[in-house]
């Protein structure tokens, strides 16, 4: 029986990581992306057929319908979901704007709750199935980014809600909690500059002891709570070099 894995934003940094694993795991991978050139660019680097992207904004809940029916129609199930799309708003209470706000907990929280419950009946239909949301160790220290660090802490949360309430599906919920690792976040969320984002790596890896992490290290955690991880869930997993011990 065929493996199926559904992922946000995998057409870049981290989720296109993800992707190239999950071939490697012999999954057929479908994801979405607003953006046609980034599409045609991982098409062209994975070279693979068992990869699809659909084209969309997933904060349209038409997409999202989108991607549930190519799902139905081409397997009738889905054995894993992956929330990888996050943005990321600097700032305090007093700097940061309610629409902002409103922006970084529609895309961080509310649009995993609609991914996860429009694809639930798929994960149901699945011989074994896990979601696995990609969280933030944003959620567990404190930082500068209040709306970021409240909807991470949000997601988490809700991964052990969920995790709790459809364990009586035998369907798995786990959270990842990255520290910093080097995918541009902050420059593809227009928070700092190429220079500047390299300024801030240099300083930043002084608060982990194990060095700056890649988008490798992360991926190679998501695949192992798919394959290996049969008796976890409900966790929110940090993988962050040692910067939350080194506060």
């Amino acid at each position: 029986m065929k493996k199926v894995a559904f992922i946000t934003g995998g057409t870049s940094g981290l989720g296109l990581c993800v992707v190239k694993k999950l071939v490697q795991l012999d999954y057929d991978v479908v994801s979405v992306s607003r953006d046609k050139k980034k599409i045609r660019e991982a098409q062209e680097q994975l070279n693979s057929d068992k990869v699809f992207f659909i084209q969309g904004d997933i904060t349209d809940e038409q997409t999202i319908e989108n991607i549930y029916q190519h799902l139905f129609n081409e397997y009738g199930f889905v054995n894993v979901v992956i929330n990888n799309v996050g943005i990321i708003e600097g700032g305090g209470i007093e700097d940061i704007s309610p629409e902002a706000w409103k922006r970084v907990f529609q895309v961080n929280v509310h649009v995993p709750f609609l991914i996860i419950k429009k694809m639930l009946w798929l994960l149901k239909r699945a011989e074994s199935a896990c979601v696995i949301n990609v969280s933030s160790i944003a959620s567990k220290i404190t930082g500068d980014c209040l709306a970021y660090s409240a909807s991470k802490a949000a997601l988490d949360m809700m991964t052990k809600s969920l995790a709790k309430e459809m364990s009586k599906y035998y369907i798995r919920v786990n959270s990842v909690n990255p520290g910093i690792f080097t995918t541009g976040f902050q420059i593809h969320n227009h928070m700092m500059s190429d220079k500047e984002y390299e300024t801030f790596l240099e300083t930043a890896v002084e608060a982990y002891p194990m060095g700056i992490g890649t988008a490798e290290d992360v991926a190679d955690l998501i695949c192992f709570l798919i394959t290996k991880g049969s008796w976890m869930t409900g966790g929110n997993y940090v993988i962050d070099g040692g910067r939350s011990i080194n506060c």
